[in-house]
């Protein structure tokens, strides 16, 4: 569960460091895939650890995340 957490972490950062060099784009369906896919395994890594606030942030996380992918669909 830890090397999810950390995966997630890492998927998060990622997307934001990308986006912020000008890798990604706000509007790309892989900025979003990357920080939806990090917010799950952080919502798994914080569910097994009980960590509650962590956990509400990434649901909220995963939220916009798709959001953003279902304006790009639409």
């Amino acid at each position: 569960m830890e090397s999810i957490g950390w995966v997630g972490f890492i998927l998060i950062v990622s997307a934001y460091l990308f986006l912020t060099l000008r890798q990604f784009e706000a509007n790309s369906a892989t900025y979003h895939l990357m920080n939806l896919s990090g917010a799950l395994c952080m919502i798994a890594n914080a569910k097994h650890k009980g960590a509650r606030p962590l956990l509400w942030l990434n649901i909220v996380w995963a939220l916009v995340a798709m959001m953003g992918l279902l304006q790009l669909s639409a």
